[in-house]
């Protein structure tokens, strides 16, 4: 009778979820809070503005973040008190997953009846199957989650138009900069100096800088000057970094090594007065207001240009675009099925486990996962007649002004930026093309979007500069300069570090982010050596040749997966 009557109930709650236009009308579910633990957000806090209103209207649910962006101790605070949350975002599958698997902090989904979540019964089960497999191969039975960036289809690369890892300049900058070539890594701080010199400050009149970071996203180096490594193909695994298409390692310690050709780098802008000397202090979101105000000339990452590129801007050749230095060949990630080595968990002492099962599951679909990036449907964007979705006007205006485009109050108020989403987290990955359909979930593969950025900047970029290509994308096509990832390799589960070997890494990786900065922050050459040196060691001191030889076993693990599976 037990079952007969769940069958029922869970028959008449599926039912009205596909009926009503709004889960909020729904009698049954009383508002709740479903606490979010991320490793990956950059808010703390109740979710707020048109994103807060989309979870009110269709499930009656308020996310409040917990970040370990914001607050550093989150984590050792949550596992002291056996408890995360009811949502938990892992910003690696490695370590930090272990850990909660010893401290019981993780649902078991096998517990759990997934059949009404049908994206994520027809999407996920290569994504929950590799945390399985890893969660097993440590002893644990059960499976605890699933990874983050699903493909539909195995193999694609994982940019469609601007790519992650991609040296993103100022074309007006370079432009009025008498067009300066960039030949090697060193020949950087000379190229920055003459764009900045061209354009020294904003409309505003405010000071321009040509490059700039925060120390938000880091634990064992400095990214600002480790991501210039992914110039040359390398990915980070911890501080090492791998370049899966011509199997060499580097480590971040080396003498003779690229992060410290890097570190070199940006301690000569730094003297150059090219690198902003605030980097240190500030966060992301001073960051990004800067960036979006036209203070830097120079980004790391193709998916931030928009926080700056507009049509207005572009119709004045005004805009980041993609360079290459000519000796580079950048990493270009693969995605696969199974998801990349980041994690969605829920919490073991959750109460709501099926609403927040009902999130994931909506954050699944094609329509939750646009909506998540580009807000409410029939406002800023929607579907055409044809069934391609397309960007409304004022769609356009929210994403290339968010901090100052205001959202009607019905739907939410504040500006768009206050409204985003917070979870900066994906399930399925965004940027691929729908299999069956003309158009991709990212707003980048809609017709639209082409249309909307032919502009006097793409037509000057690619005349001027890359030999007619379209996009960065495709000038990495056409140049063959790309280090492709393989699919194997994002299949691959790395291993975990032993306790012995996270214990020495806790001590190390405080003193080789400290000292990175120290070392860009140096005024003379023999100030760096000196720093550099003591970091090194320091560092080595406490245990860094044993964490590093744990890793380089894996590392070699993995490439033998890739010679397996490839």
């Amino acid at each position: 009778m037990k079952k007969v009557l769940s069958l029922v109930l869970c028959l008449a709650l599926m039912a009205t979820m596909f009926v009503m236009p709004a889960v909020a009308e729904d009698t049954y579910r009383e508002p709740i809070t479903l606490t979010v633990f991320s490793g990956l957000a950059n808010y703390a806090g109740e979710q707020q503005g048109w994103f807060a209103k989309e979870l009110k209207d269709r499930f009656n649910v308020t996310l409040k973040y917990i970040s370990t962006n914001v607050d550093g101790n989150a984590w050792t605070a949550g596992v002291s008190a056996g408890e995360l949350g009811d949502i938990i975002n892992l910003g690696d599958l490695g370590d930090q997953f272990l850990t909660g698997l010893q401290a019981e902090l993780f649902l078991d989904w096998d517990e759990l009846d997934l059949t009404p979540y049908t994206n994520i019964t027809t999407y996920l089960g290569d994504a929950l199957k590799k945390v399985h497999d890893f969660g097993e191969a440590a002893g644990y039975e059960g499976t605890y989650g699933f990874t983050y960036a699903v493909a539909m289809e195995d193999g694609a690369w994982a940019e469609l138009v601007d790519p992650t890892y991609a040296l993103q300049i100022r074309f007006d900058a370079w432009e009025k900069a008498g067009k300066p070539e960039l030949k090697t890594l060193e020949d950087l701080p000379a190229f920055l100096k003459a764009l900045q010199d061209a354009v020294p400050a904003t409309e505003g009149g405010e000071k321009v800088y040509a490059y700039g970071g925060f120390p938000d996203w880091e634990d064992s180096h400095m990214k600002f000057a480790w991501d210039l490594l992914t110039y040359y193909g390398y990915q980070e695994w911890d501080y090492l970094g791998v370049n899966y298409a011509t199997r060499k390692v580097e480590d971040q310690l080396a003498e003779d090594g690229m992060y410290r050709k890097a570190l070199k780098v940006v301690n000569q802008m730094y003297r150059d007065g090219t690198f902003d000397p605030e980097s240190s202090s500030q966060n992301f979101d001073t960051y990004s207001q800067k960036l979006s105000a036209g203070r830097y000339l120079m980004a790391m990452w193709g998916w931030i240009i928009g926080n700056y590129n507009s049509a207005e801007k572009a119709a004045n050749k005004d805009g980041f675009t993609t360079f290459l230095i000519e000796d580079s060949a950048p990493a270009m990630q693969t995605i696969a099925k199974s998801g990349s080595n980041r994690m969605w968990a829920l919490g073991a002492n959750t109460e709501y486990p099926e609403r927040c099962l009902e999130i994931i599951d909506w954050l699944c679909s094609e329509e939750g996962m646009i909506i998540q990036n580009y807000g409410p449907k029939g406002l800023t964007w929607d579907y055409g007649e044809d069934g391609v979705p397309y960007m409304t006007d004022f769609g356009w205006q929210c994403q290339e002004d968010r901090a100052n485009t205001q959202m009607p109050a019905e739907y939410g108020g504040g500006t768009f930026q206050d409204g985003e989403s917070k979870i900066n987290h994906e399930t399925i990955k965004l940027e691929q093309m729908i299999p069956g359909k003309t158009y991709s979930f990212s707003y980048k593969g809609w017709p639209c979007y082409a249309e909307h950025y032919a502009t006097a900047l793409s037509k000057a970029w690619s005349e001027e500069y890359a030999d007619g290509a379209t996009s960065g994308v495709d000038l990495y096509r056409r140049k063959g300069q790309v280090s492709v990832q393989s699919p194997a390799a994002v299949a691959y589960s790395k291993a975990a570090l032993s306790e012995e070997g996270q214990q020495k890494r806790a001590q190390f990786a405080p003193v080789m982010k400290e000292y990175s900065w120290k070392c860009a922050y140096a005024n003379s050459d023999e100030e760096f050596d000196a720093l550099w040196n003591e970091m090194v060691t320091t560092s080595k001191s406490y245990g860094y040749d044993d964490v590093t030889a744990e890793y380089m076993a894996d590392i070699e693990k993995c490439f033998a997966y890739m010679d397996a599976n490839e």
